[in-house]
């Protein structure tokens, strides 16, 4: 009798066969995709290759994309002389890709560049422009890490955009670290570069804060006046921020970025324009020594001279020098402020109007520190430095900050005893309420100076929202000239320098003018925990610049205790494992994160933190803010606050985080829910905030996220399964805080 033979084995057999073959198919062709996309014309952001190139119409652009791609194009001379990435102009609902770019594109490769025309995202989409903005920061990557395999001799050192896409290109840029950017990039007529950020009048638009691209910018004469204007200070700023930039502005003859002809034609001088910026070596930019720190004398030599006779017969604790906004305490209007502020210290006023930092350290020269040993020393100085309507040059940041460090120098090494005040150069401008090149220039020079705090003889002091509002217009009842502190205005940044003063001075304190919200005066650790305070703020100011992050945390133990850098240690020392790591890192792997965090800390404690360089110098994307819940704590340290107070606590973290880092998206938090029962008296103390805080942000068009009714059941327990105290989240907590954050950032 023969065997059956199971049939089932010649097929179990076959079909891993075939499935070894499909594998290693599958690997040769992939291998042969690497090796062969050297010769593709079309691939996608991802390297991959197009299956369906997107459709030009008949009048040459792209009304329907299928998907974001690169058109590439190769030059056929033996040596290249760069890489350009073209980002066509059209309105953002359309791509002017073949006169912007497969015109552009034949024509460079003429002139040995290799380009790559970029289709991006196009719709009428609310996100739409924060997607296409990331196709093209996506595709600059992309070439730079495979600009060989692509079959091109140079990464990509040239970003060139027309229109909306040069509004692209200069969004892109700003997102660039140094060491990221290209050599060069080239704004052909940029739109749409008057919008400001929602909810502020900050520019969306800025260079980035070290600018090593130098920047070729092209602007229509007959353009909209905002948009023009809007321009000219962006080449202004990116000047101010010590890059290298030129600037054309012409009439709409030379072509117009966006009509349906081709703009490399003979015609036009565009193409001029593209190969002298193309074909610039680096603009020569004079490397003599820093104007600023040039000792100059001023124009007020009477002044000076009685200056010098005053300080020659006494001798004072407190000496106040600067420019007009010091000088103006003279003034009668300001005497009540300066009598009961700064003469009972014994003060004198050394501030002389229209002086720059060269003139300041002329006086030093000439004596006017001579003989005297102060307790401190108050600078504000920079703004006539950035002046360009009455004055035949205008300095840059570092220059600025150079200046200041020299006087800085100066006065160290004539009165080493003293402590020196550097006032962050105020918010004003020439030109109105709202922030222009001059505003943002200060601003980048702000970073620099704060650096000079050593917190032991040099302190670094920011008053700056004290002036603003908070989109980040300047109050008119504080400066009504936009440039010059009223009275009111001189008395609260003067009542806001008390603390300070007082702690240099030997601690007296002269004004008792105290707020009876404690929810809004500054104050350091009031609670003892289970980490150290100090250790902790310590630990901030000494990695946050190292960690330049794109991302700031700013809390209580709720966002402490979630992860992330300083590293979370106990009292002792010891390492801290964290409550929610899972959480933390699906969400934040890809980012640079500063946890400002603080376990018991109330809005008091991160105001006091703020005020003392937590924040300074640094241009975080993203602020995440959420604060609140410890201010509903009595305790023998501190007292229990309404609602009322601890809003108005909320608000002013915001304000000075907005001063601080204008570019920020902020995002702010509800105050979690606390307590297991929704009747509990905290947890509708916190219902009476979270009103309150929706009514101010949409007053404001603030950004208020509200995930409180995810952290507890339909009748409003909060379980230990989302909070294992009734405060705390656990991981399945924080991963409700973080899918929601995620959601908001994927939309960037």
């Amino acid at each position: 009798m023969k065997k059956r033979i199971n049939s089932s084995f010649p097929n179990f057999y076959i079909f891993v066969l075939m499935t070894v073959l499909l594998f290693l198919g599958e690997r040769i062709m992939a291998q042969e995709v690497g090796q062969n996309i050297g010769n593709s014309k079309f691939l996608l952001i991802s390297g991959e290759k197009v299956l369906q190139v997107n459709k030009i119409e008949k009048d040459g652009i792209i009304h329907h994309l299928n998907k974001p791609m690169l058109r590439l194009f190769r030059t056929r001379s033996k040596i290249s002389n760069g890489t350009v990435l073209v980002v066509p102009g059209g309105d953002f609902s359309s791509i002017h890709t073949k006169q912007e770019g497969i015109e552009v594109a034949r024509f460079l490769t003429k002139k040995a560049y290799d380009v790559v025309v970029l289709d991006y995202y196009i719709g009428t989409e609310s996100n739409i422009q924060n997607l296409a903005e990331r196709d093209v920061l996506s595709t600059y990557q992309y070439l730079k890490n495979n600009f060989e395999k692509l079959g091109f001799s140079n990464s990509p050192n040239v970003l060139l955009g027309f229109s909306a896409g040069a509004n692209l290109a200069a969004k892109a840029v700003g997102r660039l670290n140094k060491g990221e950017q290209p050599e060069k990039i080239i704004l052909i007529s940029p739109i749409n570069m008057d919008e400001c950020m929602t909810g502020t009048v900050y520019p969306t638009i800025m260079p980035p804060t070290n600018p090593e691209s130098e920047l070729f910018l092209l602007v229509n004469e007959n353009d909209q006046v905002e948009n023009k204007t809007r321009c000219i200070d962006y080449y202004k700023t990116w000047i101010g921020y010590d890059g290298h930039a030129v600037l054309k502005v012409v009439k709409d003859s030379i072509y117009l970025a966006g009509k349906n002809i081709n703009p490399t034609a003979e015609e036009f001088q565009l193409k001029h324009f593209i190969l002298n910026s193309l074909e610039t070596g680096k603009i020569l930019v004079k490397t003599d020594v820093n104007p600023a720190t040039i000792p100059t004398e001023g124009y007020n030599k009477g002044r000076l001279a009685e200056k010098l006779k005053l300080i020659a017969h006494n001798k004072y604790d407190l000496i106040l020098m600067g420019n007009s906004i010091i000088n103006n305490f003279e003034k009668t209007q300001y005497q009540e402020v300066w009598n009961q502020f700064f003469a009972p210290r014994n003060a004198v006023n050394l501030g002389f109007s229209g002086y720059r930092t060269e003139n300041i350290l002329w006086n030093i020269q000439k004596g006017i520190l001579n003989g005297q040993s102060p307790k401190a020393i108050i600078l504000e100085v920079g703004t006539n430095n950035v002046d360009e309507k009455h004055y035949p040059t205008r300095h840059t940041a570092s220059q600025v900050a150079g200046g200041i460090e020299e006087i800085v120098k100066e006065i160290r090494t004539r009165l080493p005893e003293t402590k020196i005040v550097l006032l962050r150069p105020f918010p004003g401008s020439y030109d109105g309420p709202n922030p222009t090149s001059h505003r943002a220039i200060l601003d980048r020079s702000a970073d620099l100076i704060s650096k000079l705090s050593d917190r032991k003889h040099v302190f670094y002091c920011d008053v700056n929202h004290l002036f603003l509002n908070l989109d980040g217009s300047i109050k008119h009842e504080l400066m009504s000239d936009w440039l010059h502190p009223t009275p009111l205005g001189a008395k609260l940044w003067a009542q806001s320098m008390k603390p300070l003063l007082s702690q240099l001075m030997n601690g007296k304190v002269l004004d008792t003018e105290i707020n009876s919200n404690t929810a809004i005066v500054p104050v350091s650790k009031l609670e003892q925990d289970s980490y150290n305070w100090w250790d902790r703020h310590n630990d901030v100011l000494a990695i946050k610049d190292s960690i330049n992050p794109e991302i700031v945390l700013i809390g209580n133990s709720i966002t402490h205790f979630w992860g992330g850098k300083p590293d979370l240690k106990y009292a002792d020392g010891r390492a801290r494992k964290s409550n929610g790591p899972i959480s933390w890192n699906n969400l934040f792997n890809k980012y640079r994160v500063l946890n400002l965090g603080f376990g018991w800390d109330r809005t008091q404690n991160v105001l006091w933190r703020l005020d003392h360089g937590e924040l300074d110098g640094l241009h975080p994307r993203t602020v995440i803010i959420h604060i609140g819940t410890n201010n509903t704590s009595q305790t023998s340290n501190a007292r229990v606050n309404t609602a009322d107070e601890i809003v108005e606590g909320i608000v002013a973290v915001y304000s000075r985080v907005r001063s601080k880092v204008p570019r920020a998206k902020i995002i702010l938090m509800s105050v979690f829910p606390r307590e297991e029962k929704p009747d509990h008296p905290r947890r509708q103390l916190i219902n009476k905030i979270n009103i309150k805080l929706e009514q101010f942000a949409k007053k404001n068009s603030i950004k208020l996220v509200d995930i409180g009714p995810k952290l507890v059941s339909p009748d409003g327990v909060l379980t230990r399964e989302m909070a294992q105290d009734y405060c705390h989240p656990t991981e399945k907590g924080y991963q409700i805080w973080a899918d929601t954050i995620k959601s908001i950032l994927e939309k960037e």
